[in-house]
């Protein structure tokens, strides 16, 4: 029964980042990105694996787009931080 209450708190985590990256592609479509597009590179700056791309480019040219993209970036490692330390 103990091991529900670490598991619990990490789904929970693992959930919420998914619901957020989710979130974030909704709003990178918003300002004209294509659907696959927006879903990589909100998946991208989430997890923390900036890719080189001409992809990118259309992210980081377009100051909304870049707001949205640091506030990936920062969640992303904040998601983490929760994650271990509830472990």
């Amino acid at each position: 029964m103990s091991s529900l209450y670490f598991l619990f708190p990490t789904l929970l985590a693992i959930l919420i980042s998914f619901l957020f990256v989710r979130g974030a592609a909704i709003a990178l479509m918003m300002t004209g990105l294509e659907k696959k597009k927006a879903r990589f590179q909100a998946l991208s700056a989430f997890s923390g694996t900036g890719f080189t791309t001409k992809e990118a480019e259309l992210v980081i040219n377009h100051p909304v787009r870049r707001k949205i993209m640091t506030w990936l970036m920062i969640m992303g490692n904040a998601g983490v931080v929760t994650v271990i330390v509830t472990a």
